[in-house]
């Protein structure tokens, strides 16, 4: 079955709107809804690795949680395990996004909303910035492995001062390198940009998000009986 092309404006609402669900309608309905429902997305656009290791990771975590919160003592972390479990299917939606688009194509997709164009470059800036960051951290560990700097539990808060410190002036220096590359880009332009990539809504956008909405409707109906 050849893998279908998804909107990232659609996953981005989903990420949205998803999370804050869990004050209106059933924690057990929507974790079990997010979960077919990021799964069967995930297979339709042809995500089948992502979708392995993302099911392998969700009945580690539920195992956790299932041994913990039978004992008394470490019922706690069990609850914390249960609220990582609930925020799974929204990770493995936003890693699609993240991992998929380039820059061009989050552009091209959130300016035809027609919502300010701030908005527009903090959220491209943001989820572009998550890979930098994953490549900025490995640089991080291999340079504190050369010097024969390793981190320790018996010193957390040195080790992670080890880690922050050089993050944080690696994150100032590529914030001036981004914001160089959007100018570059014609980003603050006045005038509607062209791009190479048109990221238009297809049917199978319209009809992910009226199912999504479907879904959370029967839950809210749901929480009513």
């Amino acid at each position: 079955m050849k893998a279908l092309k998804i909107n990232p404006v659609v996953l981005i609402l989903i990420n949205v709107i998803a999370p804050t669900m869990y004050i209106f309608i059933s924690g057990k309905y929507l974790q079990i809804y997010l979960l077919v429902f990021a799964s069967v997305l995930m297979l339709l656009i042809g995500r089948i690795k992502r979708l392995v290791c993302f099911l392998a990771v969700y009945a580690g975590i539920m195992g956790l949680y299932h041994l913990l919160i039978s004992n008394e003592t470490t019922m706690f972390l069990g609850l914390f395990f249960i609220v990582v479990a609930q925020s799974l299917p929204c990770i493995a939606l936003a890693s699609i996004l993240v991992s998929k688009y380039n820059s061009a194509q989050l552009l091209s997709a959130l300016e035809k909303l027609r919502v300010p164009k701030g908005l527009v470059v903090a959220v491209t800036i943001t989820l572009k910035y998550i890979p930098t960051f994953r490549r900025e951290f490995a640089y991080i560990t291999e340079s504190m492995r050369l010097r024969g700097i390793g981190f320790t539990w018996k010193k957390p808060a040195q080790s992670f001062k080890y880690f922050i410190v050089p993050q944080l002036f690696r994150c100032a220096a590529l914030a001036e390198e981004v914001t160089a590359a959007g100018l570059v880009k014609g980003i603050d332009a006045p005038i509607k940009r062209s791009s190479y990539y048109e990221e238009r809504f297809s049917y199978f956008d319209l009809a992910v998000i009226v199912v999504f909405i479907a879904g959370l409707c029967g839950g809210i109906l749901w929480k009513m009986k």
